[in-house]
């Protein structure tokens, strides 16, 4: 047997292992149940492109001659050779990226729905991230996961996006946090816009950073800028002005806590800059002039440190007019400003809980004023609380 004709069987019996894993699930939650049926749907399409590209490669056989003993010297056969290996590629790289990265997690999703030492705290975190979803007008419901770093992980099954949620678990009582998520649901925003921000806002960058282009600066290191720019800083800044908002200075302060670090101009692929993106954030919110925030206490509170410990960076991928055409394309794209409907509901709920009571407010509402609390307010009670609120009277998940 052939090693592409191997290749093959190895693939349609990665799709019989999964297909099998979804057919033993049962009692599915309208959320899982969603993501099965993408699922089996992609699987079929894989099965079909697997049997097609069989079809095609024995066909091949028989109008060349092809086999492993010798190889092919006509310049149209061996290009036609290796189309047909690079779909193949192309079919393991879709089913890595798609089935086995989510497989592992259908059994962590439903553990974390039914244990009960996860179960009232995921349904809190569930119902939180529906709100998030709601009031963003970000659709369909999401899968998530407490266990890991905040993380998007996007699932792309052909036509259909789908996206699981990552919550750190060592932070599952520290609801202030969770607004931290807000900034994975922006991954999510961005993937489902992609087109837009695709065609509008990357070619911008993309005809600023050639035309600022200093002469010294190679054609190896210009496409590494434009990559970066393109596929990891731009989908990262848009995240940011979604969460702004989004949630305002809820999700600007704890954002700030947790990008806090010794090297807040250090340059890295995957992120911009520190400063780069709380500059961004205040911009952001100078432009909603929220009332009864002190915007300008939180800017020097940050740039108390970050001005202290460094100097900003003059290297070329931070060029300030790409930047100014970088930021100015996102806050156009990203138009819609729920803060702004939200943001006295959350002052007023901010007040109740400053005085250790617990408003007639929905969660969302909650978990955005926790954020914004004196950190010399304790707030412990909050979590029990919520969950007694939340979570208890059901043991459906």
């Amino acid at each position: 047997m052939l090693l592409v004709e191997q290749k093959a069987n190895i693939l349609l019996s990665k799709i019989t292992f999964a297909e099998k894993r979804l057919e033993e699930l049962t009692s599915l939650d309208e959320i899982l149940g969603t993501y099965v049926k993408d699922l089996a749907d992609r699987l079929n399409t894989l099965k079909n492109q697997i049997g097609i590209a069989q079809s095609e490669f024995r066909e091949f056989i028989e109008e060349t001659g092809f086999g492993e003993s010798n190889y092919l010297r006509a310049t149209s056969q061996q290009r036609l050779l290796k189309d047909m290996l690079r779909s193949y590629e192309e079919i393991e790289q879709s089913f890595y990226l798609g089935v086995d990265t989510f497989l592992p997690l259908i059994p962590i999703w439903i553990h974390q729905r039914h244990d009960e030492n996860t179960r009232r705290a995921h349904k809190l975190l569930v119902n939180f991230i529906q709100g998030l979803l709601e009031i963003s007008a970000v659709p369909g419901g999401v899968m998530t996961i407490l266990g890991e770093t905040y993380e998007c992980l996007p699932l792309f099954w052909e036509d259909v996006t789908k996206h699981v949620i990552f919550a750190t678990f060592s932070e599952m009582q520290s609801l202030q946090r969770w607004v931290l998520l807000t900034h994975e649901i922006g991954h999510a925003f961005y993937d489902l816009n992609f087109e837009e921000f695709n065609s509008s806002v990357i070619p911008q960058v993309v005809r600023k950073i050639l035309e600022r282009r200093p002469s010294n600066i190679g054609e190896r290191d210009l496409e590494n800028i434009i990559y970066v720019w393109a596929r990891k800083w731009v989908p990262e800044l848009v995240s940011d002005c979604f969460s702004v908002k989004t949630l305002g200075p809820s999700y600007v302060i704890q954002f700030m806590l947790m990008a806090l670090d010794s090297e807040p101009d250090h340059i890295d692929v995957t992120h911009p800059p520190n400063n780069l993106r709380v500059s961004f954030m205040m911009e952001l919110l100078d432009s909603l002039k929220l009332p009864d925030f002190n915007i300008d206490f939180y800017r020097d509170v940050w740039n108390s440190y970050s001005q202290s410990i460094t100097q900003p960076s003059s290297q070329y991928i931070l060029d300030e007019k790409v930047v100014e055409v970088a930021l100015t394309g996102i806050n156009s794209v990203v138009s819609a400003t729920p803060i702004r409907n939200k943001w006295a509901e959350i002052l007023s709920t901010r007040e109740s809980l400053s005085g250790g009571n617990m408003p007639d407010k929905d969660l969302l509402s909650i978990l955005a004023a926790s954020a914004l609390l004196d950190p010399s307010i304790s707030s412990d009670w909050l979590y029990d609380e919520l969950l007694e609120r939340y979570t208890s009277g059901s043991d459906a998940p």
